[in-house]
């Protein structure tokens, strides 16, 4: 499949809030990686982001990073509303002015996080194929923080801003404003407390309610994630779920030996409470106490307060664990996983799908993962992972000495981990569902043009 295999070449138009190497220490390289691999398959692909990292702004053939921040990253929330109007004016400015000038075929939208929820009105009223590539909870959770619609959609608010605002819609300058810089859908959706009311008003919206925001083209990288979104009330039971793709060759290795011993462990995770880390930590601790001989390395970043809690937890117990300092992650970790034996994703939150599990994988190792996130729609205990309940220390240390005593069990997990990885998230599995989505969403537009 694909632009030289059958599909016709698109005309692709990428917007994201991030696009590496700004990536703002996320590192996630999920939607480049995609959006070079479509490239690569012929369609020709432009990238609307933000100016994180370049200050004034950015321009090429293909990537324009001229968007603005707000609220994260290090860019400084906005409160008043003539910097609110200026930042929201330039923001939709910008997307009309190149999606005018590159004429896409499709526009592949990914986070929008930290930047303005408007222009997912300025997407409808541009009449093009859209595609949302929903990989956080940026629908879920951020469109009701959205500082501009909040101030024009919220049921009550401040006194000094409710009265600008009447007047404004007295006068009908909302609607003028609304042209240039939409502040909702369409007229009749003045107030909007489903997403802008108070607590009670927000704890009754039932799932896919919410009429206000329409996603037609939209996909998760999880059920989990599609499942939060659909409960926080927005109409995406329609939506497909793709997993993301793992660069598997990039970190491919043989499995271990089955007779060889299991004595180097691995982490890799953001270093935040809801990582799980500590947990790992007093499983080390039990497993000491039972002088089992294990060793942990940690390779993670974060919260310096939570770093230092662990080292301190580290050093008080005299734990065989180490703290790894990676210079390039991706080129460093693909000999660190081979240096190891063992894998465990600790987290402790509904993360919506986590790479470093499957990147293990890729280089031959098993993984202990906790019941907790997207990847355990895939990673099932005594079948492709060895899995416990998120949190529980006593039964993480337990999946530790069952890896031990069961080599057989451990190999035959590692195959079937390693069969799932080749066949359903390798890069031409993915990017052929994706490639094929974007196509169907095109194909109204195709029909009626012919």
């Amino acid at each position: 499949m694909g632009a030289v295999q059958g599909w016709g070449a698109m005309r692709i138009l990428v917007l994201t809030n991030l696009y590496p190497p700004h990536d703002a220490g996320t590192r996630d390289f999920r939607c480049q990686e995609t959006t070079e691999a479509l490239g690569r398959r012929g369609h020709t692909v432009r990238v609307l982001t933000s100016n994180h990292g370049v200050g004034t702004g950015q321009r090429d053939q293909e990537i324009e990073r001229r968007l603005f921040l707000e609220g994260t990253h290090g860019h400084p929330p906005l409160v008043g509303f003539a910097e609110l109007r200026n930042h929201e004016r330039h923001n939709n400015n910008v997307l009309r002015e190149v999606a005018a000038e590159f004429q896409p075929d499709v526009i592949h939208v990914w986070s929008l996080h930290g930047l303005s929820k408007a222009l997912v009105y300025t997407l409808q009223r541009l009449a093009r194929p859209t595609v949302y590539a929903v990989y956080d909870d940026w629908i879920a959770n951020g469109i009701r923080h959205d500082p501009w619609l909040r101030w024009w959609n919220r049921p009550t608010g401040p006194i000094l801003s409710g009265l600008w605002r009447f007047l404004l819609e007295l006068s009908g300058r909302r609607n003028r404003i609304d042209l240039e810089t939409p502040t909702r859908m369409m007229p009749g959706y003045e107030r909007l407390p489903e997403l802008y009311g108070s607590d009670k008003d927000m704890a009754a919206v039932q799932p896919n309610s919410i009429a206000c925001f329409r996603f037609e083209h939209i996909y998760f990288c999880s059920y989990l994630l599609k499942g939060q979104t659909e409960r926080a009330g927005f109409q995406v039971q329609h939506a497909a779920v793709i997993y993301p793709w793992v660069r598997a060759e990039l970190f491919a290795a043989s499995p271990k030996p089955q007779s060889a011993p299991l004595k180097k462990f691995l982490i890799v995770a953001p270093l935040v409470p809801e990582s799980g880390v500590m947990t790992a930590l007093e499983a080390w601790r039990l497993l000491r106490e039972m002088r089992v001989n294990v060793s942990l390395s940690i390779y993670g970043w974060g919260r310096s307060d939570y770093i230092a809690k662990l080292r301190s937890f580290v050093v008080a117990n005299q734990l065989p664990v180490e703290f790894l300092t990676l210079s390039s992650t991706q080129r460093d970790l693909v000999e660190i996983y081979r240096q190891h034996d063992v894998f465990l994703h600790t987290a402790e939150w509904d993360e919506p799908f986590a790479q470093a599990p499957f990147e293990a994988i890729a280089a031959g190792l098993p993984v202990v993962c906790s019941r907790a996130g997207g990847i355990h729609e895939l990673l099932r205990h005594g079948e492709t992972a060895f899995t416990y309940a998120a949190g529980n220390a006593v039964e993480l240390a337990s999946r530790v000495q069952e890896l031990q005593i069961q080599p057989a069990l451990r190999r035959q997990v590692v195959e079937n981990a390693e069969q799932l990885l080749f066949s359903e998230l390798s890069e031409s599995a993915v990017i052929d569902r994706v490639e094929q989505y974007l196509e169907l969403a095109r194909q109204p537009a195709t029909a009626s043009a012919e």
